[in-house]
């Protein structure tokens, strides 16, 4: 028994050479270990994988090594690909765990970040490490003082992005921090926001023309309203700020009636938005109206920006166009979710797609604006210079949605759910959850096809009697998670859908819940997770699983794909994540659990 408990030695540990009885001792150790490797105590193998690392530059965030993941959703256009094929249809069923570490403890929705061997991992409440993408070995850690948060929101940290030789994340006290790539320390913070009246940072920022640009988040019963801002990259100073909810005089004021302006609330834009370097355009998601009902907001009209796309000129942040996905929401449907840029051909096939523009000209190729920007699981196709609408389509049950307008340039409500009153119940689809929440879908330059993960959920949702309090969100409304009507029991739904016709090339039902974020990769594959703890890897032309691992819980991280030393990984953190395990109740697990699994081919 003595022998095997002396199984690790501290220099195995800094190594990362340990045995399971110690493997969940590493997060406690990170600290102290790091500190050594500060005062010189580094190892061969640490020195060497960070003497080979570079600056990331503007021209690398605009067509990245092959091998690295830089941002978000590793382009500008939140693909989600990774243009590796070391890991391929023929080969897949081989792929086996390589190393796993021990991630902090929270809301575990991080996008581990790879340059040049190093793997930056932001993690729940401004926690950050940074480790040999080959092993694992620890080489620093950053965690920021957490405060008494008056939002009752977890705090998330679902994504950074490098650039120069500096990491910058986006923290829940709403500051905006550079940290030095190679050490962890702190180069500059900017205070944006005021977490003591709600403020908060979930999605992380981009870097954007040589500016860091983030949005805002927490701008509930607030006398303010959310924005996204650019700073400098070098002091973090404040160079624009765009407001996402319409004041009155504004372009879009009328929309929210007489409701003073101290009174429009809402319009959070909590997930890094995308960016065209040839419009010159960002893409933006605006989330929903607070309160949710519009009888408790003072029945005003549509509520512009909320459940927008807004362009954004990337210079000045001045607005280009906007797209309203869905009016005036009483139902908490928020749309700030990844906005996918596209080059296609547009030619929508009216068996597949329920509203298509009747000016569109069928085979004419555009750069798009597509993906699915809400909880109701539509797959909006919009014309990127100009915002017009292409076509839209369904990709799970959802009743909240009707049609489109397409010269008012935006979603018809559903006039059967009407405006509910305080107290009255309705069945609306999905769950407040979402159909799909801020799991990410993922296109394929291959297939042309977008690949996205959701689950057929419905709700009964009755507003109550509110009264405004600072950092209060989730109060509006009761709101309880029921089945969709019919026979079926299927919950997770995962879609193939062509972005040039709109057919369906396949879907995969199941009864377990799909809320897992979709990674695909130039080896033909489509990787996702879902309830039942599968990290699955589909042929992304066929739909056929080809290789699945059974995990230790249910995986709220961003999976991703890099290169070092000739070879490919495949990571994805594990802890939490959209679910609908209400709905399966023969589906347990416990909470927590989060890990960083990466696999290799053995």
């Amino acid at each position: 028994m003595i022998d095997r408990l002396r199984c690790v030695t501290p220099q195995q540990l800094i190594r990362g050479v340990a045995c399971a009885a110690f493997m969940g001792l590493l997060a406690t150790l990170s600290v102290s270990v790091a500190a050594g490797q500060a005062a010189g105590q580094s190892t061969a193998a640490e020195r060497s994988i960070v003497e080979d690392y570079g600056p990331v530059t503007a021209a690398m965030l605009i067509d990245p090594p092959a091998g690295d993941w830089l941002m978000w959703r590793r382009t500008y256009g939140h693909w989600g690909y990774s243009p590796l094929e070391q890991i391929n249809r023929s080969n897949v069923d081989e792929l086996r765990l390589a190393w796993a570490w021990t991630m902090e403890r929270g809301l575990q929705e991080t996008t581990p970040l790879v340059h040049d061997g190093v793997m930056f991992l932001p993690q729940a409440c401004d926690f950050v490490e940074a480790v040999d993408a080959r092993d694992g070995t620890l080489l620093w850690t950053y965690r920021r003082t957490r405060v008494e948060h008056i939002a009752r929101l977890a705090c998330a940290n679902r994504n950074a992005v490098l650039f120069g030789d500096r990491l910058f994340i986006a923290t829940h006290d709403a500051f905006l921090v550079a940290l030095n790539a190679l050490t962890g320390e702190v180069e500059w913070e900017q205070q944006v926001g005021d977490w003591t009246i709600g403020h908060h940072y979930s999605g992380g920022p981009q870097l954007i023309e040589g500016q860091v640009v983030a949005g805002m988040s927490g701008c509930y019963y607030i006398n303010t309203r959310c924005w996204i801002s650019a700073h400098d990259p070098e002091t973090g100073v404040e160079l624009w700020r765009t407001h996402t909810l319409a004041y009155s005089g504004e372009p879009g004021g009328d929309t929210w009636g007489d409701v003073p302006d101290e009174e429009r609330r809402g319009g959070s834009s909590w997930i890094a938005p995308s960016y065209d370097p040839e419009l010159g355009l960002i893409f933006a998601g605006v989330a929903v109206p607070v309160p949710w009902g519009s009888v408790q907001r003072g029945k005003v009209g549509d509520a512009l920006y909320t459940n927008s796309t807004l362009a954004l000129d990337a210079s000045t942040g001045e607005i280009v166009w906007h797209f309203q996905h869905l009016p005036g929401d009483d139902f908490d449907q928020d749309h700030p979710y990844e906005r996918v840029i596209v080059e296609t051909e547009v030619a929508p096939d009216a068996s597949a797609v329920e509203w298509i523009n009747p000016a569109i000209r069928p085979g004419e190729r555009r750069k798009v604006v597509t993906g699915i920007p809400g909880k109701p699981g539509i797959i909006w196709t919009l014309d990127a210079a100009t915002g017009d609408f292409l076509w839209a389509r369904s990709t799970h049950f959802q009743n909240v949605i009707v049609g489109v307008d397409v010269e008012g340039r935006k979603g018809i409500p559903n006039p059967e759910l009407a405006r509910p009153e305080i107290g009255q119940e309705v069945i609306v689809c999905p769950h407040a959850s979402g159909g799909t929440n801020w799991q990410a879908a993922a296109y394929h330059p291959g297939t042309n096809a977008l690949y996205s993960s959701g689950n057929n959920t419905c709700m009964e949702y009755t507003l109550l009697p509110v009264e405004p309090t600072t950092g209060m969100y989730h109060s509006s409304a009761d709101y309880r998670k029921i089945p969709v009507p019919g026979p079926d029991e299927n919950v997770g739904v995962f879609t193939a859908v062509s972005l040039e016709t709109g057919r369906t090339l396949w879907q995969h039902r199941q009864r377990a819940g799909m809320g897992g974020s979709v990674l695909t990769t130039g080896g033909g594959l489509v990787f996702t997770t879902d309830d039942a703890r599968r990290f699955r890897a589909f042929d992304a032309a066929t739909g056929e699983v080809l290789w699945e691992q059974i995990l230790n819980s249910t995986a709220g991280g961003f999976p991703v794909s890099y290169l070092v030393d000739g070879v490919q990984y495949i990571a994805i953190a594990v802890g939490g994540g959209p679910n609908a395990l209400i709905l399966t109740p023969e589906i347990r697990q416990r909470s927590g659990g989060n890990t960083l699994f990466v696999f290799r081919l053995r």
